[in-house]
């Protein structure tokens, strides 16, 4: 029995030598040069609490925004699209909603893009021709305070929209705030002008006087 021991233990030795590669192919592979890695590797993202990825979801009711921080950890993060639990702390919700893009959107969009306007990829994808229509009813019924919020919702991603920068302009007239409308019909004049709305801005630098 000890002579079987004194024979098996060189054997066990010599496997214990030889690495997994050994065993599936032989002789073992030798690896490029060029593939070898040196030092620490450089991560793509740099880890930490200034790191995040943005996740949105609309679904034309409700629109949730979340910045979620890229943890080198690679802990369990938990989105919750919709009413949670009042010991989870949450966004205030607003009742406007920017009404997802469809397909008659492509065109207006692709449009606005080739004119080389000031698009903001962080603000949320908005249908152009939906919130046009909202807040044409808002104004129809009165409401400016509400179509000055659809308004808004266009303008937070297509900043430099001419149509909606005067529909901005003429709102902002109506509810008493002449010199910000002025402000804005001058900022729409330098990108896009227009007949009318260079008439109506000369009668308000006028009125100013």
């Amino acid at each position: 029995m000890s002579r079987l021991f004194v024979l098996i233990l060189p054997l066990l030795v010599s496997c214990s030598a030889r690495n997994y590669t050994y065993y599936l192919i032989e002789p073992e592979p030798q690896k490029h040069p060029a593939l070898k890695e040196e030092g620490n590797l450089t991560r793509p993202l740099g880890f930490g609490s200034t790191t995040v990825m943005k996740v949105r979801w609309n679904d034309g009711n409700i629109i949730t925004e979340v910045d979620v921080p890229v943890l080198s950890t690679g802990q369990r993060i938990v989105i919750e699209h919709g009413a949670g639990r009042p010991d989870v702390k949450t966004i205030p919700a607003t009742r406007v909603v920017p009404p997802p893009p469809t397909q008659a959107d492509t065109t207006l969009i692709e449009a606005y893009r080739a004119r080389g306007l000031r698009v903001d990829e962080s603000a949320p994808e908005v249908s152009i021709t939906r919130a046009r229509t909202l807040m044409q009813e808002a104004v129809k019924g009165g409401n400016y305070q509400l179509a000055l919020e659809w308004c808004e919702v266009v303008l937070q991603r297509y900043k430099s929209h001419p149509e909606f920068l005067r529909a901005k302009a003429s709102l902002l007239l109506m509810m008493g705030e002449r010199d910000k409308a002025i402000e804005i019909y001058e900022q729409v004049e330098a990108i896009e002008s227009d007949p009318e709305v260079r008439k109506k801005l000369e009668e308000l630098q006028r009125q100013g006087k």
